[in-house]
């Protein structure tokens, strides 16, 4: 019986100790606003006292707000001795080691008031009810509890309406409020003479309203990026988090996710952009104007090339390459979470050249024999083709074609039924393809089509854990994928019938080529931006990186390297027409064809 005794005092205490804290939190949340909530002033003890009562120092100033005081908290502006002076009751307890009739240990910490009441909500200790209160409802709804009940507050004096015009909790949903909230920052922030404006300008630069008017963010709320700049404590409120109201860029407007660099950094004007040591994210730091009028609310990038340079300038600190790369391609696809972008000169020749072969290897298929060969002029054996192609897709037969390419094409039955180890190698370079292709098309598209679906822009992320590793992973299978069948290639030369073709050395060869400079381009990377966190999970690219410790001049030799990459697949997709590598693009064609074809037959 005692176990169980202790065992529920033990959860009671716990929970009693979770509510004092969630207790303290909202408090603290509740009352470090400028902000009264006049329903709650109201009922609260201290509804029926002027605002003087307790704020009799505000009368003696020459001007209220003072930018000056903005960034104190509230406890520095708290006084034991005003609320001593109604409550002396509980300043002669608090001499006797008593609070509220209960003994107390620490006095002194009974002397700030302000820990546990808030001034402006503090309900009435023994307040005369008339039966009709419920205290599981708010108090400001229950006004016949008290009193006669009535449709709105009774209007303020003079003296506290003066104070409730600024201080007043507004309801920023209305045309009001909001304009009441921008005219509050404006009054000490605007450009213009007056003791506040001139203050704050010791501090930070004021703001031209009317060339502010002009900003993208004129028509929203200041609070809205600026969370907490009604709250004591001002200086020290967080930025707000420009992902709450946009969307990442894409990255064939970025050129590459910038997962770790904070939006301003690049839409801002007047700042300079800065690496923080703890995360190694890019942030942002305010360049002092000429002539102390802030620019910083210009977001529009009207030129995009020169918001770029603020960090991809040769020498930078910023883990940034030198130069502005451009994004990735078509000719990226196949491994990379790339775009539908043709914009650099190695895609352009690549893609020229790949075209080239593949209208040279489509002439001579419909000029060989077959069941076009009948039609009499290319054109007429064209457009069969295209017509037998339509007519198969739009009927049954689809799901015959979809089965083939399936079963035959993606887990290559064939293949696997002619030889287990040959199906095994091929595999293990077919399929990361595959998977890395699969996994950037989805990236790219959802990217462009659901950009508020989270999960597709840790998918973008090579620091991203699982992005990184699965990455590493498919790329080392690839590598040891090209390793078996060159020593396969080389046990078998003498085996090889005559005639046949020998192993495409070359084309096993830039395959390699492409995937370990892909190594070494990530390694660079990891090291260039100080080993960010979750790339240790890119294990590959995380053991390379140890090659460029210490290196100074890593943002000319990453991009020198990217470029180097980049040819390599340019040369791989440029030759891809004039070598046995070209079953990549028929295999699927013919495997189709032959299906449908062995599908008619055995339907007659």
């Amino acid at each position: 019986m005692e176990k169980r005794f202790d065992y529920f005092s033990a959860r009671a205490a716990l929970l009693v100790f979770l509510s004092i804290v969630i207790l303290l939190g909202s408090v603290t949340k509740i009352y470090a606003s400028w902000f009264v909530d006049e329903r709650k002033l109201h009922i609260s003890a201290h509804g029926q006292t002027s605002c003087i009562d307790c704020h009799e120092d505000i009368e003696g100033l020459p001007f209220h707000p003072n930018p000056q005081d903005v960034n104190k908290k509230e406890k520095d502006f708290f006084k034991a001795d005003t609320c001593f002076s109604c409550h002396d009751d509980v300043m002669d307890e608090l001499q006797k080691g008593l609070h509220s009739g209960r003994k107390i240990k620490y006095v002194a910490y009974y002397n700030n008031c302000i820990k546990c009441h808030d001034p402006h909500t503090q309900p009435r200790l023994r307040e005369n009810r008339i039966g009709k209160f419920d205290t599981s409802k708010p108090r400001y709804e229950q006004c016949g509890a008290c009193h006669e009940e009535r449709s709105k507050l009774p209007p303020l004096s003079e003296e506290d309406e003066k104070c409730m015009s600024c201080h007043r909790l507004l309801d920023v949903k209305t045309a009001a409020g909001a304009q009441k909230i921008k005219a509050l920052c404006i009054d000490c922030h605007g450009k213009g003479d007056t003791p506040q404006k001139k203050l704050t300008a010791k501090a930070v630069p004021l703001i031209d309203t009317q060339e502010y008017g002009a900003t993208p963010h004129a028509g929203i709320l200041c609070t809205q990026c600026h969370l907490s700049a009604t709250q004591f404590g001002h200086s020290e409120q967080g930025l707000g988090d420009c992902l709450k109201c946009h969307y990442r860029h894409d990255e064939k407007v970025a050129h590459a996710l910038h997962a770790r660099v904070a939006c301003e950094a690049c839409h801002l004007k007047g700042i300079e952009p800065v690496r923080a040591e703890a995360d190694n994210l890019i942030e942002w730091k305010r360049i002092p104007p000429p002539n102390n009028i802030s620019v910083v609310h210009e977001m529009v990038l009207r030129d995009r090339e020169a918001s770029c340079t603020r960090c991809h300038f040769r020498g930078n600190k910023l883990g940034a390459v030198s130069t502005v790369l451009p994004p990735k391609s078509v000719i990226c696809m196949p491994c990379h979470s790339a775009t539908f972008s043709i914009s650099d000169k190695t895609t352009v020749i690549a893609l020229i050249v790949f075209l080239l072969g593949w209208v040279a290897a489509f002439a001579y298929w419909i000029t060989a024999s077959g069941s076009w060969s009948k039609r009499e002029n290319a054109f007429v054996k064209v457009v069969g083709i295209f017509w037998d192609c339509i007519r198969n897709i739009f009927s049954s037969r689809i799901i015959v074609i979809i089965k083939a390419l399936v079963v035959d094409v993606l887990f290559q039955r064939r293949l696997y039924r002619q030889s287990r180890s040959r199906w095994l190698i091929h595999s293990m370079i077919f399929l990361p393809f595959v998977f890395r292709f699969v996994w950037g098309i989805v990236a790219l598209i959802v990217s462009l089509s659901k950009p508020q679906w989270r999960f597709v822009w840790a998918m973008l992320d090579k620091n991203y854990p699982l992005t990184g590793f699965l990455f590493d992973l498919t790329g080392l299978v690839i590598i040891a994928g090209i390793v078996l069948a060159s020593i396969r290639g080389f046990i078998n030369r003498k085996e090889r019938l005559p005639g046949l073709p020998d192993q495409d050395k070359v084309a096993l060869g830039l395959i390699a080529a492409i995937v370990v400079m892909g190594f070494f381009l990530e390694g660079a990377r990891i090291a260039m931006t100080g080993w960010p966190h979750g790339a240790e999970y890119a294990f590959g690219g995380r053991l390379v990186s140890m090659l460029f410790a210490g290196s100074g001049n890593l943002d000319l030799v990453y991009g020198r390297m990217w470029y180097v990459h980049a040819i390599l697949t340019g040369a791989f997709v440029a030759y891809v027409p004039f070598s046995r590598m070209f079953h990549i693009i028929m295999a699927p064609i013919v495997l189709a064809m032959n299906a449908v074809s062995v599908h008619g037959r055995r339907k007659k």
